[in-house]
Parts: structure tokens; C-alpha cells; sequence
């Protein structure tokens, strides 16, 4: 006769709970970061990123095998802020924030593609400010998210399926706006609720960031209903507040300086080379100006290289050629170097756009200006494609 053994219910619990709450050991100077996912398919990439200006850089990345995946890393010290995400179809090209610190353990757990959703798991105080925060703007963020996965796909398709067809690409673009208006009413329900959290909840590092990104939309969302709450909440800061790097940019936003317009006259501001050297536009009165606001992450930006290099040469005696890069000074230098880039190679050597990217109103880059002989504004605009820049100029520049 076989034996049968039964285990009491109480018993069963004890033990299923002690093998759920097993966490790995992780060397002291190491973080590791392990992935659960249902309902998302295997070969999907994970990737880890950080932060470098207004650059996102993948530090490494994990595929996902049997639903799961596994990130780690050498922290020697303090605590750092990561980032979770995937390009892979059907998620919406979105992160979610997550901490780390040596020796620490963070257990990722979702049930779809859609990362926000995700729950991560740790024992790190700024970790669970990160949850609240985005809990405190569902279930409108769910849906945003869904409509975020979608335009995503139609993009990727656009770009890549459809590149050669310029009536696919319409009926893709119609679809994409189609999305986004369902978006915007839902974005601007999740912009007031992040807001009346961020009033109440207590002031910390995590805090600030939150704040700083909702600061920052006061060079760019100019439309925003909720402009003077953002406002608003600066009286939180203490002074110590305003004096970290955060606080410090968020009272540059605050500060912003008169925008400039078509017929105006420049704005003009601190830039500087690769040397370190200072210098100021009016260096270059009394002949044409093109600023050419950019960053290596844009594409566009870098396809437009070459043709602006033919712009400077067809145009040596009566037009100066100043670009003005948005990346951290390392990244920037490091760029240009292995581009060879030569010419008036610029930076503001700021975090975000409070200076004269602010002023001269940059949204989405590459952002062009074009300031005349005598110092006024003659035009602005955006965007690039192949012959354009040689186009533009050859109308404007007399």
C-alpha cells in the first residue's frame, strides 16, 4: 500500500510562503533585478537604461526566456536611478523607474506588456515612493498606456514596413492622431491627478524629480491648463531643496526668459566650446546666424550633418553656423570627437532647456533659426530631410 502524507493547510501556507519570500544573496557590491512576466511572449528584449542628459543609454539587456529575465551589475556605492523598458512590439516605448543600491535585491512581476503596470519590489524607501507615484494616476494611465502601445506599432510599421509607400504612411499617420485624441483627454486627467499628489506627498529626492519633469513643462506645454499649479508647488521647496541639482533647474524653469519670435531681436546667452572656452552669438553680428539646436540621440539631428557642413562651406563669407548641442558635456564631446565635427561646436552645458533653447522656443529638434545681418529673427523652424537645409537657405540668405 502507498503511503499518503497530507500536510495540515496552516502548514502548506507557512511553506509556500517561506518559498515565496526566498530572495537570492547578492554581493555587496552588486544589484540584481529579476523579471516574472505573464502573458508576454519569450524573445521579447529587456532592457536596462540610465539617464545622460536627455540621452537614454542601454547599459545592458536580458531576453525574455520561459517569462523571465535577470539584470545585474557591479554598485560600489550610494543609490541609482534605472530604467526598465523594451522596444519590442506591443510594449509602449515607455520606462519605469527603478532604483538600486549595492547588495540589493528588486523583483519585477506583471501580467502584460504594458511596464507600468508592472510591480517592483524592494526594500528601497525611494522604490516605494516611485509605486505610489504612478499608482496615483490609474486607472486612466492603464488606458493611456494601451493607446501608447498601439501608436507605437503603427509607428514602427510606419517607419520601417511602410518607409517606401507614402499612402500606407497616411492612412498609419490618420491612425496615430486617431490615438493620441483619445489620449489627450485621459493625459490631462493624469497630469491633474500627479499634481495633487505631488502636493500632498512628503518632499524627498524622488519628490523632486517628479516636480522637475512637471517644471520643465512650462518651456514646452505652453497649453497647460495646470500651469499655475506647477507654479504652485515651488513654494514646498525649503532652501536646501532649491539648492540640490534638481531644485536648482526647477528655479531655472521658473525663471524662464522672454521667448523670441520672428522680427525680434536675438536673444543671446553663455556657450561654450569643447575647450571650455566662453563665448556669446554676437561674436558673429553683422552677418547671417543659423543656429542649429540638436543632440546625438535625434536622428535626424546626425543625418543632417554632412549637408550642414556643405551649408557652411557654400555660405563661409556671409553666414556663421553655430550648433548647439543639448547632451551632457561628455557625451557631447565624446561625439563630436568621433565625428570629426568641426565649426562653432556649442553647448549651453545645462540640464533641460532653460536657457536659450527656451528662448528661442525648441520643442522637438533639430530646431533651426536663422538670424539676419542686423540681428533680428528671420526664421524659425523645425525638422529635417535630405536638400532641406540647402533649400531653406537659398531662399532666405540673400
Amino acid at each position: 500500500m502507498k503511503k499518503k502524507y497530507v500536510l495540515s493547510l496552516p502548514l502548506c501556507a507557512l511553506l509556500l510562503t517561506g518559498a515565496c519570500s526566498h530572495r537570492p544573496s547578492v554581493p555587496a557590491n552588486e544589484f540584481l533585478i529579476q523579471g516574472y512576466l505573464e502573458n508576454v511572449s519569450d524573445s521579447a528584449i529587456i532592457e536596462l537604461c540610465v539617464s545622460e542628459g536627455q540621452l537614454i543609454k542601454e547599459i545592458m539587456k536580458d531576453t525574455l526566456i520561459n517569462g523571465e529575465f535577470s539584470l545585474h551589475d557591479t554598485i560600489t556605492s550610494g543609490k541609482r536611478e534605472l530604467y526598465l523598458m523594451s522596444s519590442s512590439k506591443g510594449f509602449p516605448g515607455l520606462w519605469i523607474n527603478v532604483w538600486t543600491a549595492p547588495g540589493k535585491y528588486i523583483k519585477v512581476t506583471g501580467n502584460d506588456k504594458l511596464l507600468k503596470t508592472w510591480k517592483v519590489e524592494s526594500d528601497l524607501p525611494e522604490q516605494v515612493e516611485e509605486n505610489r507615484f504612478v499608482e496615483a494616476s490609474f486607472p486612466e494611465q492603464l488606458e493611456v498606456l494601451k493607446y501608447t502601445a498601439n501608436e507605437y506599432d503603427l509607428l514602427r510599421t510606419m517607419f520601417q514596413e511602410h518607409a517606401d509607400n507614402e499612402e500606407l504612411q497616411r492612412a498609419d499617420w490618420k491612425q496615430v492622431d486617431s490615438l493620441r485624441k483619445l489620449k489627450e483627454p485621459l493625459e490631462t486627467i493624469i497630469l491633474k491627478k500627479e499634481l495633487d499628489y505631488l502636493s500632498t506627498a512628503p518632499v524627498s529626492s524622488v519628490w523632486l524629480d517628479k516636480y522637475l519633469l512637471h517644471a520643465s513643462r512650462l518651456q514646452w506645454d505652453k497649453e497647460n491648463p495646470y500651469i499655475p499649479e506647477i507654479k504652485a508647488l515651488y513654494a514646498r521647496l525649503s532652501e536646501a531643496d532649491r539648492e540640490t541639482p534638481a531644485g536648482k533647474n526647477i528655479t531655472e524653469y521658473m525663471n524662464l526668459g522672454a521667448e523670441v519670435n520672428v522680427g525680434d531681436e536675438m536673444a543671446d546667452g553663455d556657450l561654450y566650446d569643447p575647450e571650455g572656452n566662453l563665448h556669446h552669438l554676437s561674436e558673429f553680428k553683422g552677418q547671417y546666424i543659423l543656429l542649429d539646436f540638436w543632440s546625438m540621440g535625434c536622428g535626424p539631428c546626425v543625418q543632417s550633418i554632412p549637408e550642414m557642413e556643405e551649408v557652411t562651406a557654400i555660405y563661409k563669407d556671409k553666414l556663421a553656423v553655430v550648433s548647439i548641442s543639448g547632451d551632457s558635456e561628455e557625451n557631447w564631446k565624446k561625439f563630436i570627437s568621433e565625428k570629426s565635427m568641426t565649426g562653432n561646436q556649442w553647448n549651453e552645458l545645462k540640464n533641460g532647456r532653460t536657457g536659450l533653447a527656451a528662448r528661442y522656443k525648441v520643442v522637438g529638434i533639430p530646431h533651426y533659426v536663422l538670424i539676419s545681418p542686423e540681428g533680428t529673427v528671420q526664421e524659425m523652424w523645425s525638422g529635417y530631410g535630405p536638400g532641406s537645409l540647402k533649400g531653406k537657405l537659398k531662399e532666405l540668405v540673400k
